[in-house]
């Protein structure tokens, strides 16, 4: 009988120490991978994941069928039953998306799909052949994805180019927040496996506005995993040399530092330094550079709506750098650049609170990124609820050594910190959404001064120095503006008007920046994209803002727009050697109005509200 037990005991260690401790349990795993073709119902197979800690564990599978063209054209699912381990409480858990299956030793896929309300653990696998496919035949570098050119105009009065005035189209929002074509509910019971994602750091406030958008792009949002070991935000620093198998899971580090958000999957494949998980898609947004770690799972947790795993990133160790319908492919041993956030607080408390993280580049995620790392740190301190004002200067540093300023003043009984984070956030999502290849965000420095009041005025009264004006005449306009408790504001605004000018009347529209955007997205017809990065700085530099009285000077006559730059009160010669161009006349847009002056004041320290005309009479010079 001892000599049983001994014999035992050394068949067992010599099982362990021939597979490395993994929970294969003697299962040999060849090299090759299985062909589709080739299943039939009843086949036996074997899966890799991790239920808890870092030990891989094996799960049986049962081959149902193989569902042609399921999910998509040229996309084949096989239909699996899953066992083993804590799969029969649990059914398919939300974080094994990647887990490799293996049939007569050769890999099939990876486990990606689930029906939803499912009893039994039935699962979706995506074949490996699939998976491969995300990498192009060559690498070229990811290009930047162009904003639409109906998200914005660059407008300018006048000719002279530095009066090129970014204007937003009323109604649309940046393209961050344009979610309605990425929803990932598809209506078929069958559906990829929800991506847990694990907030660190973030208020409720913040959370609580993220849920809808992150669970729409088919995430499973989860506050409060172990993120303590979140990896250090210092690019010089190397990376870790930890192995990385099938079977493994990895967190993609979204954002890292005092506020962390990391997305989860399981690896199925590794091929040297290269890597593929997940076995569907993260967002589907093709190239992109997101730093991956290894990660350790606390537990996996039942659950009625859609079991999860929990789980804590280590530290970095490679970088994704492809986002296809089939999987995530990364290579191990790639550090990326991340850009760095400071925020700083003038708190109501009467101290100065600091916030860094560093979070990824990418043009849909990093402006909704930035738009929570900053309701987060208010949120965590300031009022959400009750009058409050919010003072907010910053800098978003360009590669190019240009910067987008971030000036404004947000004011209101509530959602004060929402409208502040999207004042940060908007301009970042221009950015990032440029064509222009040099354009890459190098840090985001934003500063903010709360109080406990509301500073609003509004356009009350506006008169002039004289309403009857000639070419080229001098004038300044009086803005009279009230707050709530009565107090009367006056603002100066100085008026050129053009040498050009023909008209016999003139109408003068002072008011704050919403409104005058409003009134000249109206008559605005053309949409353009600026031309290169410097217009685009300038152009954001003019964005109206809050915290300024605005005055648009406009004639009746007709004006032109070319290549994105406005000519008001053309002059008949102009006009005639434009059209006599065709390859210039197919692009000209005309507009009944003309904007033939464009000013505003010095910054106040109120957020201004509504709007006020004047006519103006024009008198011929010397009358």
């Amino acid at each position: 009988m001892t000599r049983v037990l001994k014999y035992a005991a050394a068949v067992s260690a010599l099982v362990c120490l021939i597979g490395g401790g993994s929970a294969l349990r003697g299962v040999e795993i060849k090299s090759g991978f299985f062909p589709v073709s080739e299943l039939r119902p009843g086949m036996k197979g074997v899966g890799r994941t991790i239920f808890e800690g870092d030990k891989v564990q094996e799960f049986q599978v049962e081959i149902l069928g193989v569902l042609k063209n399921a999910i998509g054209p040229k996309r084949d699912t096989i239909i699996a039953r899953l066992s083993g381990g804590p799969l029969e409480q649990t059914g398919v858990i939300a974080g094994m998306s990647g887990s490799p299956v293996y049939v007569d030793g050769k890999l099939l896929g990876a486990v990606a799909l689930a029906f939803q309300f499912s009893k039994e653990p039935i699962a979706g696998i995506t074949p490996i052949g699939e998976m491969l496919d995300v990498v192009p035949a060559t690498n070229p570098a990811a290009q930047a994805k162009p904003v639409a050119s109906s998200d914005f105009r660059i407008l300018r009065a006048g000719d002279n180019p530095a009066s090129a005035r970014f204007l937003p189209i009323e109604g649309n929002h940046p393209p961050a927040w344009s979610l309605d074509s990425l929803s990932s509910s598809s209506g078929s019971p069958l559906a990829g496996l929800r991506l847990p994602l694990s907030f660190g750091g973030f208020s409720e406030t913040a959370i609580a506005t993220a849920l809808p958008a992150f669970r729409q792009l088919g995430f499973e949002p989860m506050q409060g995993g172990a993120l303590t070991g979140s990896p250090s935000n210092d690019n010089a620093g190397s990376l870790s040399t930890a192995a990385t198998e099938p079977g493994t899971m990895v967190s993609v580090l979204l954002m890292t530092g005092d506020l962390n958000l990391n997305v989860d999957c399981t690896v199925t494949y590794r091929d040297a330094d290269k890597l593929y998980a997940c076995g569907h898609r993260f967002l589907l947004t093709g190239p992109v550079d997101f730093p991956f770690a290894e990660s350790h799972v606390i537990v996996s947790v039942p659950s009625l709506a859609s079991s999860f795993k929990v789980d804590a990133p280590g530290p970095e160790v490679g970088t994704i750098h492809q986002d296809r319908f089939g999987a995530i492919y990364g290579v191990v041993g790639e550090k990326t650049k991340l850009i760095p956030v400071h925020i700083q607080i003038d708190s109501t408390l009467n101290k100065q609170e600091d916030y860094n993280f560093s979070m990824v580049q990418e043009s849909f995620l990093s402006p909704l990124l930035l738009n929570l790392g900053v309701l987060s740190a208010l949120s965590s301190s300031e009022r959400m609820v009750g009058p409050s004002t919010l003072e907010l200067t910053g800098k978003l540093r360009l590669s190019t050594g240009e910067a987008v300023d971030l000036e404004d003043i947000l004011s209101g009984d509530v959602n004060t910190a929402a409208m502040a984070a999207m004042d940060v956030a908007a301009p970042l999502s221009y950015v990032l959404g440029s064509d222009f290849p040099d354009v890459k965000v190098e840090g985001v420095d934003v500063h903010l001064v709360s109080k406990n009041e509301k500073r609003i005025a509004t356009v009350e009264q506006v008169w002039s120095t004289k309403l009857d004006v000639r070419p080229g005449e001098h004038i300044e306009v009086t803005a009279l503006l009230r707050t709530p408790s009565g107090e009367s504001v006056i603002e100066k605004i100085p008026v050129d008007i053009p040498d050009s000018v023909t008209d016999k009347t003139l109408s003068l529209v002072v008011g704050s920046g919403a409104s005058i955007n409003s009134l000249q997205n109206r008559f605005s017809l053309q949409t353009t994209s600026p031309r290169d990065s410097r217009q685009l700085v300038r152009a954001l530099n003019r964005m109206r803002r809050n915290n300024r009285v605005y005055a648009l000077l406009m004639s009746p006559q007709r004006s032109f727009m070319l290549q994105g730059d406005e000519y008001p009160s053309p002059p008949p010669s102009l006009l005639q050697t434009v059209m006599a161009d065709p390859a210039m006349s197919g692009n000209v847009i005309f507009s009944g109005t003309s904007v033939v002056g464009d000013f505003e004041t010095k910054p106040s320290p109120y957020a201004i509200q509504g709007q006020k005309s004047i006519f103006l009479r024009v008198r011929e010079a010397g009358s």
